[in-house]
């Protein structure tokens, strides 16, 4: 796996909005560590390092360099955008692809519930035993009608 775009330290870089938390979203980063697989960076305004996988970072947008001081989007005038998704229904058919998830991208996966936060708990069809994927990040998914889905003739379950 590898990033769209190399980092050097002291590059400036905001968390991708689909997988960043709360806390995350929208802070200006400058990347401080290249680590073997991570990138470790720190708040442009102080605070907290974070590791992150560099496939989860996005260039930020140019500095206001007419300002001193430290800059948020509320005191610049800026506006915050955020895409609202209608809430995917228990048992919405769907397909899982991209950074972090380990399972083969072709299967089904049937939605058991939807936070509301972005994130959503899936079983395979068919189930697992019981057991359930909890978390996902509603960006990896794929909405599938089920209308286009058909058994092969050779199946006889």
């Amino acid at each position: 796996m590898s990033s769209p775009h190399a980092y050097a330290i002291g590059d400036r870089v905001t968390i991708d909005p689909a997988v960043a938390r709360a806390s995350t979203r929208g802070v200006t980063y400058r990347v401080t560590r290249l680590l073997p697989v991570n990138v470790v960076v720190e708040p442009v305004d102080g605070g907290r390092p974070v590791k992150v996988n560099p496939t989860y970072l996005r260039p930020a947008p140019a500095a206001d360099t007419t300002t001193s001081g430290s800059t948020t989007s509320a005191s610049t005038g800026g506006e915050w955008t955020m895409i609202h998704e209608a809430p995917l229904h228990p048992g919405t058919l769907v397909t899982v692809a991209g950074a972090g998830w380990k399972q083969p991208p072709g299967e089904l996966y049937v939605v058991l519930r939807d936070t509301g936060t972005g994130r959503v708990s899936l079983v395979p069809l068919g189930g697992n035993n019981g057991r359930y994927w909890r978390g996902v990040s509603r960006h990896l998914l794929t909405t599938v009608d089920p209308t286009r889905v058909r058994l092969d003739p050779e199946q006889t379950t």
